[in-house]
């Protein structure tokens, strides 16, 4: 079964939650240690670390490429962090903003953010 974007994104941040008790905990004072803690989460859940965009894969088809990355991109950097995922999009209509506003108000109903 193919778990959603919510699904993905709480992996994710326990992913980072993880990755802060195993790896990036350089203060050894627990206040310290609980303020970069709360800082670290609300890097993570103000979504600057999230990057979305649609992306074609010659398998799926249209995929939506959902990504949570924080710091450098290089190796060796402790506090790297990267989770990526493609979701397919088959079945799923795109419509731009003028014709959504000439749709009926019983086809909106039908829509997933109502």
């Amino acid at each position: 079964m193919t778990q959603d974007y919510g699904w993905h994104r709480e992996k994710a941040r326990q992913a980072w939650i993880d990755k802060f008790h195993n790896e990036h905990n350089p203060y050894d004072n627990e206040a310290d240690m609980q303020e970069e803690y709360e800082y670290m989460l609300a890097h993570f859940d103000d979504g600057e670390m999230e990057q979305v965009k649609f992306v074609f894969n010659h398998k799926h088809g249209t995929c939506l490429k959902v990504k949570w990355e924080s710091s450098a991109w290089w190796d060796y950097d402790r506090v790297h962090f990267y989770y990526c995922v493609m979701l397919p999009m088959r079945g799923i209509g795109m419509l731009e903003p003028a014709a959504l506003d000439r749709t009926k108000p019983k086809q909106r109903k039908l829509m997933w953010w109502n």
